[in-house]
């Protein structure tokens, strides 16, 4: 799991984090603010992955539209 190996969550305990944090774009913890794949599916062309990287440049830059979380300082793009 990603959000365990990056610390955001003990090995072992990414059930009861989704269980317990909201990673709505509104919530505490956003996650996949643009829909993530099952949204945009994979672009053609092999640039599939850079797509997340451009929702974190929008958030940064605080460009989301509608879906603009309210801290904008801080972004993680895996993949």
């Amino acid at each position: 799991m990603s959000l365990e190996d990056a610390g955001f969550c003990e090995k072992g305990e990414i059930g009861p984090f989704f269980d317990s944090v909201d990673t709505t774009y509104l919530g505490e913890f956003p996650i996949n603010t643009d829909g993530g794949q099952l949204s945009a599916g994979q672009p053609t062309g092999g640039t599939g992955g850079f797509r997340h990287v451009i929702e974190a440049a929008r958030q940064a830059m605080g460009k989301a539209g509608e879906r603009q979380i309210a801290r904008k300082d801080l972004g993680m793009v895996n993949g």
